[in-house]
């Protein structure tokens, strides 16, 4: 099928990596549909890909709300008929605090975001694409999902979680023509990042990124966009790092 005809759900796609993704696969003749809590961010991206001759709608979704995210993936199948791929980049920063500092709450709002999000997204993306006999998934996860960062244990965990739910549905996915894949950006100039570095006392001086730079938010939706295209057919149940080595330093 070619890329004129294919639609994508981008989750997190008011800002930050997920607005750079619907972006970039709305210039490569993808229909969008832009999915976020912020309504005026996902709108104006929207507006935006519209404004440069692109097609893309919005719908607000709450990733933790199973309704959300299941009427989310019917809103898109009943606008465009088909979901070839979702780039799944809501998420959620760290809450700043060491491990005996941290409580409970804090705990289980970064994982029902950050996890259970993402769950929820490719449980109902794949069954989905598993009707259609094909498709592709990709859940940003992080680098911190192989690496430890200083006050950030629920970001952490809730991460390298991710990267174990990708690998599960991934094999139960892949006989039925799915791939799913977790990309795992580094330090990336986004408002989360910012965020997270505001909020996350001594963070900074404990990232090491050799190639001596943060990533913009376009280079890592290259990444997600490659990953969802015909040129990554035989990836699936994948970890790819885009952290400028920032994991193994």
């Amino acid at each position: 099928m070619s890329a004129s005809h294919r639609t994508a759900i981008v989750t997190g796609g008011g800002s930050g990596i997920g607005a750079a993704t619907a972006i970039l696969l709305a210039r490569e003749n993808w229909r969008v549909m832009v999915a976020d809590i912020d309504e005026a961010g996902g709108q104006r991206i929207v507006d935006a890909i519209r404004g440069a001759g692109g097609i893309a709608d919005f719908m607000a979704t709450n990733v933790m709300h199973e309704d959300s995210v299941a009427a989310l993936v019917e809103a898109t199948l009943s606008k465009f008929g088909y979901l070839d791929a979702a780039v799944n980049s809501a998420g959620v920063g760290q809450r700043g605090q060491s491990i005996w500092e941290l409580d409970a709450e804090a705990w289980d709002r970064c994982q029902a975001i950050n996890l259970r999000g993402i769950f929820l997204c490719i449980k109902h993306q794949s069954a989905a694409m598993i009707r259609q006999g094909s498709g592709a998934i990709v859940a940003i996860s992080s680098a911190a999902a192989t690496k430890g960062l200083i006050n950030s244990a629920d970001y952490c965990a809730a991460k390298a979680g991710v990267t174990g739910l990708v690998r599960g549905a991934a094999v139960d996915c892949a006989p039925h023509g799915v791939r799913i894949n977790a990309l795992l950006p580094g330090a990336t100039r986004t408002p989360l990042a910012e965020r997270s570095s505001t909020s996350t006392p001594g963070l900074a001086g404990t990232l090491r990124i050799p190639l001596e730079r943060m990533a913009e938010p376009e280079e890592i939706a290259a990444t997600a966009a490659w990953l969802v295209s015909d040129a990554a057919s035989y990836v699936t149940g994948a970890s790819i790092a885009a952290d400028g080595a920032m994991s193994i330093a």
